[in-house]
């Protein structure tokens, strides 16, 4: 998996790495099964459908060619059981009569699977120049190693089939199949310019970043259930066929053999497999577009996700903006909770400031009244900014607490002091639902908010008496 990373920028998971695995092995089976004829590939033979898969795998090494050859040697065998054909035969240790020189057969194509998977994975361990050159080399060289492995293996295996192997080799597929090598070219060449698309990084690697927990959502256990009914299905559909082929034969007074009653259950039998195989690729695909367009939907959710909590927190000061606050507001709509407090604060004489220092410093005011009141109240409420030097408080706490926020907010106010301005000074008032049962948030926040004016005034006019100048308030007159 390191090195499929380094070579195409996709980190394949184990699981999407199996999947792959799996549908390369369930092509295996169909095309393997073709030889029987019931898939009909013109001017393709069946050795040609075998190596374009086994090259295709090579390209995640010998841990993904080295299964499919072991499916190749499987449905081999299988076939040769039920074959007529003496070199068929040769390949099922049940019906060859030499069980071990079929077991050699199987030990040179698993040989030509690692050796395959081997050659390519060596091919890419330097950045290559002309790379499609070098995989068409490889693709082709593939082909001829598997014809030499079988055919190796045949003559030390196989005494009696030596002479003839010495004088038709030039006959057999791996010298005059010339469509092998030209296919197993095309796909290992149209797989490595697939796999090096920018598009299809992208997919395939969101795709491998498929939360796990998605993957193992309900929806992946639907699919197994549908896949086991599925063969439970198609083995009662292959045992009603079987029956109504040998009652129909019966009707028609042809006598049954007991060969040909073997064949033809082989036949149901292969034809099932190829067709749960193929079951099995279109589910894996299935499977593959909802985990993609599912991880697609999540990304997006985070992102909306991500832009809403950016909206809802004030960017000067940390805390949540106007925009959650209404938001807020709306869990209380129907009905407030009896421990709810209302707080109200605003900062004294910030226009002052504003036109005598700056707006920055006018800043630096609303940031250190934000950072004191997150301060006094703590966790023991939610801190809005819904104006320029307004803020609001929601908490459900009993009065002495809110008392103690009220107390501990001029405290902290009062030994504040900045950069730009040495000095603090916050308006607050609260209203309690347990004191006003009958009314709403809204009437809440207002009955809050002239609690705060009141003490507000009760500033200004104590400022007012200690200069002995008018002051001005600084926000105008409150309604």
């Amino acid at each position: 998996m390191e090195r499929f990373r380094q070579r195409y920028g996709i980190a394949l998971t184990k699981k999407k790495l199996q999947e792959i695995i799996l549908m390369l092995m369930a092509w295996e089976a169909v095309f393997a099964f073709s030889y029987l004829g019931y898939i009909e590939l013109p001017a393709i033979s069946t050795t040609t459908l075998h190596i374009l898969v086994i090259v295709a795998a090579m390209m995640l090494g010998a841990q993904g060619s080295v299964p499919v050859v072991c499916v190749f040697v499987i449905t081999s065998m299988w076939i040769g059981t039920y074959s007529l054909s003496q070199l068929d035969r040769v390949f099922s240790p049940f019906a060859s009569g030499m069980p071990l020189g079929s077991i050699m057969l199987v030990f040179a194509r698993v040989l030509f699977a690692a050796g395959a998977g081997w050659l390519f994975d060596l091919y890419f361990r330097k950045p290559r120049r002309y790379v499609y050159l070098g995989i068409a080399g490889i693709a082709a060289a593939s082909t001829l190693l598997h014809g030499l492995c079988v055919f190796a293996a045949l003559y030390c295996s196989f005494p009696m089939l030596r002479q003839m192997i010495l004088e038709n080799l030039f006959s057999y597929p791996i010298f005059r199949d010339w469509l092998s090598y030209v296919l197993a070219i095309i796909a290992c060449c149209g797989i490595h310019w697939v796999l090096t698309r920018k598009s299809v990084k992208n997919r395939l690697s969101q795709l491998c970043d498929c939360p796990p927990a998605m993957q193992e959502s309900g929806n992946r256990k639907q699919l197994i259930y549908s896949e086991t009914v599925a063969v439970v299905v198609g083995i009662l559909c292959i045992l009603f066929l079987r029956k109504a082929i040998f009652k129909e034969l019966y009707l028609q007074g042809i006598d049954v053999s007991e060969n040909l009653h073997q064949n033809i259950t082989a036949f149901l039998l292969q034809t099932l497999v190829a067709l749960l195989a193929l079951f099995s690729v279109f589910s894996v695909l299935i499977q593959w577009i909802y985990e993609y367009y599912t991880s697609q939907r999540i990304r997006m959710n985070k992102k909306l996700m991500e832009q809403r909590m950016k909206s809802s927190v004030d960017v000067l000061t940390g805390v949540f903006s106007r925009l959650a606050y209404h938001e807020c507001l709306e869990q209380y709509a129907d009905s407030v909770p009896t421990d709810l407090t209302v707080f109200l604060m605003d900062i004294n004489g910030l226009k002052g400031v504003n036109d005598a220092l700056g707006h920055e410093a006018g800043d630096e005011l609303i940031c250190g009244a934000a950072q004191c009141i997150t301060q006094a109240v703590g966790d023991r409420g939610k801190i809005f900014r819904i104006g320029g030097d307004e803020f609001v408080v929601l908490g459900q706490m009993t009065q002495t607490q809110a008392q103690e926020i009220l107390a501990a907010l001029q405290r902290i106010a009062a030994a504040w002091s900045g950069t730009k301005v040495g000095t603090l000074s916050i308006s607050s008032g609260c209203a309690f639902a347990d004191d006003h049962p009958d009314f709403s948030i809204e009437q809440l926040t207002k009955a809050a908010d002239l609690s705060m004016y009141a003490q507000k005034q009760e500033y200004y006019r104590a400022k007012k008496l200690s200069s002995g100048t008018p002051v001005s308030s600084g926000n105008g007159v409150r309604p």
